[in-house]
């Protein structure tokens, strides 16, 4: 170890950063193995676990890889999108990061003890839904539409003296 320390806490969350981009390629609508693609929630919720088990442990002690894969597995369960451990291990394989599933299950638990047990997660997706729903019903309103026009009748222009071509510009009230 000597006089230096082996990561500094900057290092530390770089290290956490690399492995949360790892998650979408093991499980979500991109994972590489098919068997993998589930909602983005589920990629969402295991970096949401995996940041979360972090925050009280260090990746001195436990190692990242084998924890976003226990992450991934829990988020599967936890956003009721099962996956069976196999096709994890699988995943792994195809990523070349090979996690066997004995140890899949064991990060698992110290996973579950890291968090204290909080599944509890709140995403912005329902939330973001509503409001485009709640803006495109504005919009369609009598009051919305006086409020849309289109950039070419407020004299947009794309330097040849034609308008924009549907470029939708919002006026302030």
């Amino acid at each position: 170890r000597g006089s230096h320390p082996l990561l500094t806490p900057s290092e530390e969350s770089l290290l956490l950063t690399f492995y949360c981009s790892k998650i979408p390629l093991l499980i979500g609508p991109h994972a590489t193995l098919p068997r993998c693609r589930r909602d983005a929630k589920v990629a969402a919720s295991a970096s949401l676990l995996f940041r979360r088990f972090y925050l009280s442990n260090s990746v001195m002690v436990h190692d990242p890889k084998t924890m976003l894969v226990a992450a991934a597995f829990l988020a599967s369960k936890v956003e009721d999108a099962m996956l069976d451990v196999r096709y994890l291990e699988m995943g792994t394989k195809e990523m070349n990061a090979h996690v066997p599933v004995n140890e899949i299950l064991e990060a698992e638990v110290k996973l579950l003890k890291g968090v204290d047990f909080d599944l509890l997660m709140f995403h912005p997706y329902k939330m973001v839904l509503s409001y485009t729903e709640d803006l495109r019903t504005y919009l369609k309103s009598e009051k919305g539409r006086g409020l849309v026009t289109q950039a070419g009748n407020t004299g947009g222009s794309n330097g040849n003296g034609e308008g924009d071509g549907g470029v939708v510009v919002v006026a302030g009230e």
